[in-house]
């Protein structure tokens, strides 16, 4: 029933937005002038791997325009991510508790840059980044077309319905001005600030440079992407049994009673991460030996550091999220719902 309910609101949605883009018609540009861009706006994403599978197109981005700089607006969840790729020249921030009047000022702020170029990256019928988009007064405004969405937009992309990676599905909206890129994987390298915080953690946890470490990260951002605690239980015991490895659970600040029931059912003794700033966590899987867990953002940071991962996919979309390269090896059985979030 919600399914259908959600279906049926955004057809409503796209026949509304549909009336509304004949007012905004005439203020598309079909012309696009590489020389003209100096200034660009990008809407970024909010979750974790959102933003490291968006890295490809930042140096795409850079490399066709290298004469422009490049703001990105974000989560600020997620400015650790973005303050360690280079292609990025500026982070601007908002977060859950930015209230109206400051979103207003932040709009302003966005004007006074008078960016030649605005790009959002969402891939789904999510209104925001669109609204973003549109409010910046970018010369040129670029984002798929989704669900009527596209009216927000004076460069509105068309988004295919085929699935595809979702590396790929990012990158095919430069490409609707002809930008584009040959490397596709993501990459990201830790600070070395947190890089020498992370080794005064795990020296105090009693973990050398010859210990096997190995992650866990239980957690995942729908329940149904979730492998159960007691499985993660037995994986942990085997390995520090057979492999006499160095367990570390990583979890986030929200994960800790999850964390908490991992760790109480556990034989052997593991060491626990929890709640640490992202730009830490990225240090520390970089020090990983390999990293076990679900569909997450710990699994793209890992897969962006060429860290070997072990993961459980659940019902998601394999086509779109799937670890490529010989270092992942993922876990997923075919269910009648697939691809959801059920």
């Amino acid at each position: 029933m919600r399914r259908l309910v959600k279906r049926l609101y955004l057809i409503f949605r796209a026949i509304i937005f549909s009336f509304f883009s004949l007012f905004t018609f005439p203020m598309r540009r079909k012309g696009f002038s590489e020389k003209s861009i100096s200034n660009i706006l990008i809407v970024g994403l909010n979750r974790i791997g959102d933003n490291i599978v968006s890295i490809p197109t930042f140096k795409a981005i850079k490399e066709n325009l290298p004469q422009a700089k490049i703001s990105v607006l974000a989560n600020s969840l997620v400015k650790d991510i973005l303050d360690e790729v280079s292609s990025i020249d500026k982070v601007v921030t908002y977060g859950k508790d930015t209230s109206f009047l400051q979103k207003i000022k932040l709009v302003n702020r966005l004007r006074e840059n008078h960016f030649d170029l605005a790009i959002d990256l969402t891939c789904d019928y999510s209104f925001v980044g669109a609204l973003w988009t549109y409010l910046s007064k970018a010369k040129y405004r670029l984002g798929y077309n989704i669900f009527g969405r596209g009216f927000l937009f004076n460069r509105p992309i068309k988004h295919s319905k085929q699935p595809i990676d979702v590396v790929d599905e990012i990158l095919n909206i430069i490409k609707g001005i002809s930008l584009g890129t040959e490397d596709k994987k993501p990459k990201i390298l830790p600070s070395k600030e947190a890089e020498g915080a992370i080794e005064q953690f795990l020296q105090k946890k009693g973990v050398s440079d010859n210990h096997l470490l190995i992650g866990i990260h239980p957690g995942g951002y729908y329940p149904s992407q979730r492998w159960l605690p007691e499985r993660f239980v037995e994986v942990a015991d085997r390995i520090i049994e057979k492999y006499k490895a160095k367990i570390i659970l990583i979890a986030g600040a929200k994960e800790e009673r999850l964390i908490k029931e991992i760790e109480d059912k556990i034989v052997n003794k593991v060491i626990i991460f929890l709640g640490q700033p992202l730009k830490n966590l990225i240090a520390l899987i970089s020090r990983c030996n390999l990293l076990i867990g679900n569909n997450s953002g710990p699994l793209h940071i890992a897969t962006a550091l060429g860290i070997s991962t072990v993961s459980v996919m659940g019902p998601t979309d394999p086509v779109r999220w799937w670890p490529k390269g010989d270092k992942n090896i993922v876990i997923r059985k075919d269910l009648p719902c697939s691809p959801c979030n059920r």
